[in-house]
């Protein structure tokens, strides 16, 4: 019985920590698709000039 409810703690806390990872991964990924956005609408504004070595968007 105790084997199994440490077990259980053990796949719970697994559990929690990979949400709490991919929320990190999916605030990453707003974050990085929201500065692509700006960016592109500087350049389109002519606020912003792309550099041979940045990335295109």
């Amino acid at each position: 019985m105790l084997k199994s409810i440490l077990q259980l703690l053990v796949c719970l806390t697994i559990g929690l920590r990979c949400m709490a990872l991919f929320n990190q991964l999916r605030r990453a990924w707003v974050a990085d698709a929201l500065a692509v956005e700006f960016r592109r609408e500087l350049r389109r504004r002519g606020l912003l000039v792309a550099t041979p070595s940045s990335r295109s968007d």
